[in-house]
């Protein structure tokens, strides 16, 4: 007798400018309202400060920036999308994303795709792990994995050059 799979993966979705972004639902720990940040001095133009949430101090990350977009200074209307990466034998890795919206949780379609750029500078284009079709919207799948990878490379760098 043929299985059939009845555990579908959920995605949750949001706006960065025009384009759609989804990321696993089951590293979705919270989204709330732009409240406040502090800055941090001198890091990285897409490291927009830190925050306080729920007792952690928790780094804010502007995929708007980092994935050359125009960016906006003007966070009172977005939302901030609390997430957890596990790691072996570790806590789990926290940050938070700035969305311009958010959207839903929902089941995607994946497509095959010859290029994923929609409008990413080459060098980030790795960080889409899919392209996915809901309706008439195509949205970019995020591997969280090689954004904090190149995140965690970038401050390093960042560290070195200016020692």
């Amino acid at each position: 007798m043929k299985q059939t799979n009845t555990s579908e993966e959920l995605y949750f979705s949001f706006n960065l400018g025009e384009g759609i972004f989804s990321v696993p639902v089951t590293h979705v720990k919270e989204v709330f309202n732009f409240t406040s940040l502090t800055p941090v001095p001198n890091s990285l133009p897409y490291l927009k400060g830190v925050m306080n949430i729920r007792g952690s101090v928790v780094s804010i990350i502007d995929l708007r920036r980092l994935f050359g977009f125009n960016p906006s200074e003007d966070f009172s209307t977005t939302s901030v999308i609390d997430l957890e990466l596990p790691q072996e034998n570790d806590k789990p890795f926290e940050f938070s994303i700035i969305a311009d919206s958010v959207d839903v949780v929902s089941s995607l379609t994946m497509v095959p795709a010859d290029s994923v750029s929609y409008g990413i500078p080459e060098q980030q284009r790795h960080f889409v792990k899919s392209v996915a079709r809901r309706g008439e919207s195509f949205i970019l799948v995020l591997d969280l994995e090689k954004i904090i990878g190149f995140i965690e490379s970038d401050v390093e760098t960042a560290k070195n050059s200016n020692f």
